[in-house]
């Protein structure tokens, strides 16, 4: 049944069997969220997880990617979540924009690049995972019954192997589903662990403008995923006739693709998405388990604003280059507007890309700063239980899978027009 599922590719053309794949993936990581590991008093290790979940960095890290703190079971194979692929990710992608082979691979071979950096990235992660399966089995050592060299090994393999499976899951839905899979797999964790917290199960809203609040940052949080500044173009044959034209496509080699309509080219402020948050959470707290609880907060603080700035930055230039749109751009006969094609466009893209990214990353530290503000002067129950960080990341997720299932069932109406 599962064989046949994946392997027949006329099946997977439709929406609602794509949507059907995804949800029984989606069934498989969650019911194996909830096999037990062996040998581990879950009781004791879960009761230890609640008195130490807003002191220990490690804690907070299963938390929020393994989706911990919401299951039945506390520690699984699972329990890993997809923390090391995203590490090997982060290492791939900062390697490569200093490493002209790997640059190479990644902006210039296409599919065989592409896969090539993947393989690249798989194998970090069975690195990353080892290491983070040692930090792990660290921890909960005093809870497990053996604590023999056979029994140690066999939880790291059963860790790592689980790491290894989430990528296989993630890239699953990929390939075969909706959305992006390594941040539906993330959305899953998080509203688990939501609706999994005995705090939030008692919680009493105080007033209203809680919930207003609430309503506010949301918008907020949509309006940073969709704001896009605009570049005026102009066509050879609107230079030479009057006409005009609309959506028309420029490729890149990088895995992305930008719509020129309206006779304007667009730049998303936030290229990324809400992936410099899912970065800069997973960071921060391996940065708070080496420097230790007594850190100042509001340091903490800083550096994830500064990471979030940074990795926005850093995406924005990975996902958007310069060269490669002026080339389309001269390729397809298009210019910017006022603008010589060439090095001045080029010139000209740099610019605006740095700056709207800037801008973009200055937008999602704003609605972290307003979030913290608010709930440390009203002193709200609601709003200190929320994380802010995975709010955003849920609202961001949930965005970007509706836009795909809008996008696959207008595909759908085109075809049979």
């Amino acid at each position: 049944m599962v064989s046949n599922l994946f392997s027949t590719k006329k099946r997977l053309n439709t929406p609602t069997k794509k949507l059907l794949i995804t949800l029984f993936l989606v069934l498989v990581y969650r019911v194996g969220n909830l096999i037990p590991i062996t040998g581990v008093d879950q009781d004791a290790l879960k009761k230890a997880f609640f008195e130490s979940e807003n002191k220990n960095a490690l804690v907070q890290v299963i938390n929020m990617y393994s989706g911990g703190g919401g299951s039945a079971t506390l520690l699984s194979s699972f329990s890993l979540g997809i923390i090391p692929f995203i590490n090997a990710s982060i290492l791939v992608d900062l390697l490569a924009a200093f490493v002209p082979q790997l640059e190479k691979l990644q902006q210039e071979e296409g599919e065989a690049g592409k896969r090539t950096i993947n393989q690249y990235k798989k194998l970090l992660t069975v690195l990353f995972a080892i290491i983070q399966a040692n930090i792990v089995i660290g921890y909960i050592k005093p809870y497990m019954y053996d604590t023999g060299t056979f029994s140690l090994l066999s939880t790291g393999i059963e860790l790592v192997a689980g790491a290894k499976f989430i990528v296989w899951l993630t890239n699953q839905i990929d390939s075969n589903g909706i959305g992006n899979g390594q941040s539906l797999i993330i959305l899953l964790n998080i509203l688990g662990t939501l609706v999994g917290k005995k705090e939030l199960e008692q919680l009493q809203v105080s007033s209203y403008s809680e919930i207003l609040f609430l309503f506010l940052i949301s918008g907020l949080i949509l309006i940073s995923q969709t704001a896009r500044s605009e570049i005026p173009i102009v066509s050879a044959r609107q230079l030479s006739f009057g006409s005009n034209f609309q959506n028309l496509t420029v490729i890149q080699t990088k895995g992305r693709q930008e719509t020129i309509s309206n006779n304007s080219l667009n730049i998303k402020f936030n290229q990324a998405g809400i992936f410099p948050l899912i970065i800069a959470s997973n960071l921060l707290p391996f940065i708070t388990y080496f420097v230790g609880n007594s850190f100042p907060k509001i340091l903490l603080n800083i550096i994830y604003y500064f990471l979030v700035l940074v990795f926005n930055y850093f995406y924005t230039t990975i996902f958007w280059d310069p060269e490669k749109i002026a080339e389309n751009l001269r390729k397809t006969s298009v210019a910017v507007l006022n603008i010589p094609p060439g090095e001045e466009t080029i010139k000209f893209l740099n610019t605006k890309v740095r700056s709207t990214s800037f801008a973009g990353g200055i937008g999602l530290c704003s609605i972290l700063i307003l979030y913290d503000l608010v709930k440390q002067a009203t002193n709200s129950t609601l709003l200190n239980q929320l994380n802010i960080s995975s709010l955003m990341i849920a609202i961001g997720v949930a965005y970007e899978l509706q836009r795909s299932l809008q996008a696959l069932y207008r595909n759908v109406r085109l075809e049979q027009e």
